[in-house]
């Protein structure tokens, strides 16, 4: 089976991965991107939005459940933050905690299934975000593993393309799917379809979880994780001493405002502009294909340019995107922009990592990924009551362009910080 498997793979992977194992390890990332991609589009932002929308919450609610759900996945990240660079059964235990964070969206059936008489909109929210906790501290592990894994299981030479590879796959099924679930959204009443989708989201996240095990980490990249303590405040306290952090941390608290922001452009959408009910399927296919997108570019970009100009390119993109998602009412203007505001954003989530990869030294990285992503979910989380407040008394308009202005001033101190702190022409060998 592997040799099979080795025959198929070395025409194709051959330039980019040259051992045998690095190119299996390049296939099951890109599987379990594709898989990621399409679990999103069932159960992700744009058709979690539409479902929260028209089950009958309000901005403000939407957002105090972003804060709640988004402070849980930080609290979880401090919690296990010690624990990131002990684990030595890396890909075992990410895959194990994939595996149980699809018990998320079948629970949400279930209670979308509920009648309201028996289950008002109060409660509803409250079971929702008892979910919405639950499956952000499962989260919270594999999201702190990440890095770790792909320092040790892909050589420097061939990040930036294994980091496009991935994001082309994580939309290729998603862009289908979206214009699927928009079909059972119109076609299926509320909330039947949306129950279908989240059902069919459970069983991909599982298929995720099974392709994840079978990734296996290289020998000569191995790098003994260098946290003193599992308690957290240790870990914490290393983290803080790292010069790397201290760059990194405002740059990522202006990340997480944008991306509360930007997480709202949906659900304004369909109050403000008169979007169709269904359209968060449409909104889930853009999405999809502003990750596909994003991936060739930072596959053709990143090793190329370096993380510096690209992630400033992400960010000029998603400023373009956010200021003008909410200019017109014409439903193609809004996909088109809300695509650009996505592929931008798709740029920047592949640049910034490579750029930490880059810089952070690998004894640290599961600490350090665990900070820095509790400094963007933290600050999201923060911010979402704020912006659901504005949106909800505030022109949508100004709220947005004063996020693009913000977005555009993070790329600037991104670029800063990966460009002249260590620039990527030092990395190369």
């Amino acid at each position: 089976m592997r040799s099979a498997l080795e025959g198929v793979l070395r025409p194709v992977l051959g330039l980019i991965a040259p051992s045998p194992q690095e190119r299996r390890n390049v296939l099951w990332f890109a599987l379990a991107s594709l898989l990621c991609g399409a679990g999103a589009a069932l159960f992700g932002g744009d058709l979690w939005n539409g479902f929260l929308k028209q089950t009958g919450f309000s901005m403000t609610e939407i957002g105090v459940l972003a804060a709640v759900t988004g402070g849980a996945g930080s609290a979880g990240l401090v919690l296990f933050m010690g624990l990131a660079d002990r684990i030595r059964r890396r890909v075992p235990v990410y895959a194990l905690c994939i595996l149980a964070s699809a018990a998320a969206p079948a629970l949400v059936v279930g209670l979308a299934l509920a009648p309201r008489s028996l289950l008002p909109l109060r409660p509803l929210l409250a079971l929702l975000t008892i979910v919405g906790v639950g499956q952000a501290l499962v989260m919270s592990v594999p999201i702190m593993l990440d890095y770790p894994i792909i320092a040790r299981g892909v050589s420097t030479r061939v990040r930036g393309r294994l980091f496009g590879i991935t994001t082309t796959a994580y939309g290729l099924l998603g862009i289908g799917i979206g214009w699927l679930s928009a079909s059972v959204l119109k076609d299926v009443p509320y909330p039947h379809g949306y129950a279908w989708c989240f059902l069919a989201a459970a069983g991909v996240i599982a298929l995720r979880a099974a392709a994840y095990s079978r990734l296996r980490e290289l020998p000569e990249l191995a790098v003994d994780g260098a946290s003193r303590s599992a308690l957290p405040f240790a870990a914490i306290v290393d983290v803080l001493r790292l010069k790397e952090f201290q760059w990194l941390a405002g740059p990522h608290v202006a990340r997480g405002l944008a991306v509360s922001a930007a997480g709202f452009a949906l659900p304004v959408g369909l109050e403000y502009l008169g979007l169709p009910d269904h359209f968060p399927g449409y909104a889930a296919s853009a999405t999809t294909a502003a990750t596909v997108l994003g991936g060739i570019a930072v596959g053709l970009l990143a090793d190329r340019l370096g993380p510096a100009w690209t992630t400033f390119l992400g960010d000029l993109l998603y400023a373009l995107g956010m200021a003008g998602v909410a200019l017109f009412r014409d439903p193609a203007a809004f996909i088109a922009l809300y695509l650009l505001m996505h592929f931008g954003r798709n740029i920047e989530d592949n640049a910034v990592p490579l750029g930490a990869i880059n810089l952070v030294p690998a004894e640290h990285l599961g600490a350090f990924s665990a900070a820095r992503l509790m400094i963007l979910t933290g600050s999201t989380a923060l911010s979402a009551p704020l912006f659901g407040y504005l949106f909800d008394h505030c022109r949508p308009t100004l709220v947005f362009a004063l996020a693009a202005l913000m977005k555009l001033l993070t790329g600037l101190w991104f670029w800063w910080v990966f460009r002249l702190k260590r620039p990527a022409e030092s990395l190369e060998p």
